[in-house]
């Protein structure tokens, strides 16, 4: 492992791997646990239930024509080939059944989507999608509510135009609004000659210019694009579009850099002001650094979606890529729990619920459990926000999301997750499982008599100034607890300052400070991380300090990093599925140039006198062993002072700042703290190594082996 000409005090490719595939058995790139992927499962592998969504739309085309789209999606997981293991589709409209059938349907296998155009306008009213494949059926229902013809855009503000060479990267793309007198969504639609779909963007509110990402167009190379404009943001929910018609483009062979820009963010009476990175202490080349390898496709920071950073209460950083916007509602995946803390927080404050010690069965006297047992009785709702309920939930990346899938499939989704048997006592241990996020919700519900969106709206969002967001209910209208919220990450960025400032927005006390500083300390340990009440919490270490961090975590990238020391909240947002090495890329984005681009306050730490015998006792060799790999680190004193070595490199110093906790800087892993234990005779045993690499913000520990 030794690594050529440069200084490093451990081997940053075991830390990766320590991260990646220590306590949890998986890849670096996920959380533990993490959650199910979204596409809309609402059924395990072997049920005889077919997931199905389906939307009907008005379409207004290019021809100035008018069209009824119908789409019928089948979920995943689907027990069979797509698309002919579906034996047959119906649809039923306001007036009684259309004549359509399977045969009338083309099939875009990247979607999985059977979808249909119709010459005229749709009927107002409901729809229903029935799917049947054997002895298995699956449904789902649309209604339109509103017919009108959304103006197309005009081609002649397009960029770049019909014809035109593309010769940098990332492609940037624009074009003017549509007049109407309604909000409007926009929607950049990328295909190759051979029309296949080579990216697109999502439906956001008042868009009108995206970038594409880096590299995916490819030099010398035609392709095609068009912009949608409709109604909604979901395609479910929206009622009528319109789309202009293809405009070809070419890449050039050579492309030059796009280079990034720095601009103040934007204030647009939302509740946040903002200020320049410079006005703010920040080194704003350092953050330059990190937007310009976002821009250009660097893959140690691909698939990134947007960053935006808030030091001392103003927005100073506000950037989107990939097609995304500041209106673009971003699925947050688990830092949804992280909100439903908050909202445990609140609901128990005003009266709601009594304590959080409270058994969990108290609020569902309807529900006998399966499997009752004394251990069961005893879950409290604390256990939930601890993620130890005991419970055999079988719900994580480990166990593809198995329970989770069970839990979709059955009746009653409480209780489902009442039913299930124990595994051990409730508070043994951290297991990460969704079901507990989804109870705590139920609870919530129960408590309040209020749907949790509604409850959320009422005593959280509001407060916040945060009124566009998604959050769907289970088919028993139970806000779903673990994740699928939507919001604008403006809005996560608020959720932070919130709580860095001990619950308080705008001088407004939503949730107390007790509660923040109560969920968000360590309650138990989740491997080698460390867990509150759904918040995760860490330290860096910079100019010989350590710097306390909590965090929202949701799968695929989506972070709400907050560290009070430094007056600092960093949002993150990423592309949700198929991306391999979020958590990397989000922890280097944090360490690597956020930290280091903040002046921290204050004196440095004064250096400790350590007596000379005692530095002899830290002498000697330590390793930490994991999956087969070796890291040894060599401690040795020299002219009455310690250094570490790793890999025959050179020794870097350690400076005392008390008997036992130590300080250093290494090139490779940047600022680390070293603190040293003893055995029950006194002996020096361990140190733990607490630092920041490119994947956590975690603490590793060595033993001592001679």
């Amino acid at each position: 492992m030794r690594r050529e000409n440069q200084k490093c005090f451990i081997s940053i490719t075991l830390a990766l791997l320590y991260v990646g595939l220590g306590f949890w058995g998986c890849a670096a790139s996920r959380i533990p646990g993490s959650d199910p992927p979204e596409k809309n499962e609402t059924a395990g592998p072997n049920s005889s239930i077919i997931p199905v969504r389906g939307a009907v739309t008005h379409l207004h085309e290019s021809d100035k024509k008018t069209y009824t789209v119908i789409d019928i999606v089948i979920g995943d997981p689907f027990n069979g080939a797509l698309p002919d293991d579906i034996d047959s589709i119906t649809v039923t409209g306001p007036q009684g059944k259309l004549a359509l059938g399977k045969n009338d349907f083309n099939y875009h296998a990247g979607f999985r989507d059977f979808w249909i155009s119709i010459p005229g306008v749709p009927e107002t009213g409901t729809y229903t999608f029935t799917v049947r494949s054997g002895k298995r059926s699956g449904s789902a229902t649309d209604t339109q509510t509103a017919l009108r013809t959304i103006p197309l855009p005009d081609i002649r503000t397009f960029s770049p135009a019909a014809g035109e060479t593309i010769n940098r990267k990332p492609p940037h793309f624009s074009w003017q609004a549509v007049e109407a007198d309604i909000p409007l969504y926009y929607r950049l639609d990328i295909k190759d000659m051979q029309d296949k779909d080579i990216f697109r963007t999502g439906y956001v509110k008042d868009m009108f210019s995206a970038h594409a990402p880096a590299n995916m167009l490819k030099p010398g190379q035609t392709y095609r694009w068009r912009v949608r404009v409709a109604d909604g943001a979901n395609w479910i929910e929206l009622n009528n579009r319109s789309q202009n018609q293809w405009q070809q483009i070419t890449v050039a062979q050579t492309l030059q850099e796009r280079q990034y820009s720095y601009r103040v963010p934007t204030e647009i009476n939302d509740g946040w002001q903002t200020s320049s990175l410079t006005e703010a202490g920040m080194d704003a080349e350092k953050i330059k650094e990190l937007m310009h390898r976002i821009l250009i496709g660097d893959d140690t920071v691909k698939n990134i979606h947007s960053v935006l950073l808030v030091k001392n209460g103003r927005l100073v950083l506000e950037e989107y890529f990939y097609g995304t916007h500041r209106n673009h509602l971003h699925p947050i995946q688990s830092d949804t729990k992280s909100i439903v803390s908050i909202l445990m927080g609140i609901a128990f404050e005003k009266g709601f619920i009594k304590n959080i010690d409270q058994p969990i069965l108290d609020f569902f006297p309807e529900i006998t459990p399966a499997n009752l047992s004394a251990d069961k009785q005893a879950i409290t709702i604390e256990h939930l926000l601890m993620m130890a309920p005991g419970l055999q939930c079988r719900d994580s990346y480990r166990y593809k999301w198995r329970g989770i899938y069970e839990m979709r499939q059955s009746a009653d989704w409480t209780q489902f997750m009442l039913d299930l048997p124990m595994a051990e006592a409730p508070g043994t241990r951290f297991e990460y499982c969704n079901g507990a996020s989804f109870l705590l919700s139920a609870i919530i519900q129960k408590a309040t008599g209020l749907q949790t969106l509604e409850f959320a709206e009422n005593h959280l969002f509001s407060h916040l100034g945060i009124t566009e967001l998604r959050w769907p209910a289970n088919p028993q209208g139970i806000t779903i607890g673990w994740g699928e919220m939507r919001l604008k990450p403006r809005d996560m960025a608020k959720i932070g300052y919130m709580m860095l400032k001990g619950g308080k927005w705008q001088g407004k006390q939503i949730v107390s400070r007790s509660w923040v500083d109560d969920s968000t300390q360590t309650h138990i340990k989740a491997g080698r991380y460390d867990y509150g009440y759904q918040w995760w919490r860490g330290n860096a270490v910079k100019d010989n300090r350590v710097i306390d961090a909590i965090w929202a975590w949701g799968h695929g990238g989506q972070f709400i990093f907050v560290l009070p020391a430094l007056d600092l909240v960093a949002v993150f947002t990423a592309k949700h599925y198929e991306n391999p090495g979020f958590s990397e890329r989000a922890f280097n984005m944090l360490t690597g140039y956020t930290i280091p681009a903040v002046t921290l306050p204050g004196p440095p730490p004064k250096i400790a006198k350590v007596a000379p015998k005692v530095l002899e006792t830290y002498v000697g060799t330590y390793k930490f062993e994991h999956d087969g790999q070796t890291e040894s680190v060599d401690l040795i004193l020299k002219d009455q002072k310690l250094y570490g070595r790793s890999n025959d490199e050179d020794p870097v110093e350690l400076y005392p700042v008390a008997e036992n906790k130590f300080y250093g800087t290494s090139e490779d892993i940047g600022g680390f703290k070293l603190q040293f234990v003893k055995d029950q005779k006194g002996n020096v045993a361990n140190f733990l190594l607490h630092f920041a690499p490119q994947v956590s913000l975690m603490s590793i520990p060595f033993e001592k082996v001679k």
